[in-house]
């Protein structure tokens, strides 16, 4: 196919370096399968077919069929099971189509027993195949109420192979069995997860606001309770729009609840620094080497000051008059904590001579970093305890531990 044939073709603009999930497709079908992402499936639809006119090909037929099946064009999507028959399919190719029919059909009875059939011989199979594979055994199991998040779970070890609006489905079929476990913060995670890889999709925020509130969760439960108010989607009934309003309803009025995402972030303030500098070291001596004293007193001078003044912006937002003095007690009594706890401990670190190390004094040295590190936790723990004053001074609800609590 020249490039007057294909000038008159739906076209995109495919991201480099080429994402992991459109490798090993030709070009039209790249294109194809990112129109077919974006809901675009006329457009996936044409792209396939001019492939297959141009190199026939059992992904083409497959992206064709695929397409066809969105549009509800089911007679012509079953036509094409012939075609790849023809182009010498194997039988376990053949029977995942068939399976996606029914999925797609919603015959449940028919689907259950084509994936039952692809399983007996699932190594014809390659990777991209066995994931979906995995998928539709984690829906034949829901359709029979015997919800399973292990296919997923399988499912997910492929996700690089997975078009992002297929691995969000996979997050989020997963994560609607663990909200119904009640496994809230698994949950929570899978509709994060599913928001990152595929954020069209409402049912994923629906999935985070109900996890989420469950959790300690609450950053985000107002975009999403909102966002599931406002939808379209047929999968978003009155029921689930019922739920987003108790929770609007049970959200607390003060401008600032502390909740999980609230100390994540209070601990990334005071051991970001830290975590980086660990991250950092490539063998031994350069940790014996970065992790001196000076160093590490540094960390903690930074660590406070970043935890301080997250406090003070935080607590800022309920207005109070005397959150000024507040804060500055804070620092004082933080500062004489260090000075108790964690500078003695500090001091005793010495840096041995990397070129001459020995097993005793690699030794040595370990206890005593483990110390300072112990000593900053006891700093941290301090935070936290300056944290439950100011919660505490001004009435703030708490949501951790699954539960609310004043």
């Amino acid at each position: 196919m020249n490039e007057e044939e294909t000038s008159h073709l739906p076209h995109c603009t495919i991201p480099q370096p080429t994402p992991s999930w459109l490798q090993g497709f030709t070009p039209l079908l790249q294109q194809a399968r990112w129109f077919s992402n974006n809901d675009k499936n006329k457009e996936a639809l044409t792209l396939a077919l001019a492939e297959y006119k141009r190199q026939p090909s059992l992904e083409a037929l497959e992206q064709a069929f695929d397409s066809h099946l969105e549009l509800e064009q089911f007679e012509q999507a079953k036509a094409l099971l012939k075609e790849m028959k023809k182009l010498g399919a194997t039988a376990a190719f053949l029977d995942l189509q068939k399976a996606t029919y029914y999925f797609i059909t919603q015959k449940t009875s028919l689907l259950k027993r084509y994936v039952k059939q692809v399983f007996e011989h699932k190594n014809q199979l390659d990777a991209r195949h066995r994931a979906f594979l995995y998928f539709l055994q984690g829906s034949v199991a829901l359709a029979q109420n015997k919800p399973e998040t292990i296919p997923f779970t399988q499912a997910l070890r492929y996700s690089y192979l997975l078009m992002p609006s297929e691995l969000g489905l996979c997050y989020l079929m997963r994560g609607l069995i663990r909200l119904e476990q009640e496994s809230y913060e698994a949950a929570y995670r899978d509709a994060q997860s599913s928001v990152r890889a595929y954020p069209k999709n409402d049912d994923a925020y629906y999935l985070r606001a109900m996890a989420g509130y469950f959790s300690g969760h609450l950053s985000h439960l107002l975009e999403d309770t909102n966002r599931v108010l406002q939808s379209k989607e047929e999968t978003i009934d009155a029921t689930s729009k019922e739920y987003m309003r108790k929770i609007q309803n049970a959200l607390p009025p003060e401008p600032l609840v502390i909740d999980k995402d609230f100390i994540a972030e209070l601990y990334h303030q005071f051991y970001g620094e830290l975590d980086e500098v660990l991250d950092t070291p490539k063998s031994l001596s350069d940790c014996v080497y970065t992790l001196t004293k000076e160093r590490l007193e540094t960390i903690l001078e930074n660590a406070l000051q970043k935890s301080v003044a997250y406090l003070e912006q935080a607590f800022g937002l309920l207005k109070q008059p005397d959150l000024p003095q507040k804060i500055s007690q804070i620092k004082e009594r933080l500062q004489a904590r260090a000075a108790k706890d964690f500078t003695p401990v500090c001091l005793r670190l010495t840096t041995p001579d990397c070129t001459a190390l020995t097993e005793e004094t690699i030794k040595l040295w370990q206890e005593d970093i483990g110390a300072v590190f112990d000593a900053l936790q006891t700093i941290y723990d301090a935070v936290i305890e300056e944290t439950d004053r100011l919660v505490e001074a001004y009435h703030l609800p708490v949501y951790v531990d699954n539960k609310k609590q004043k």
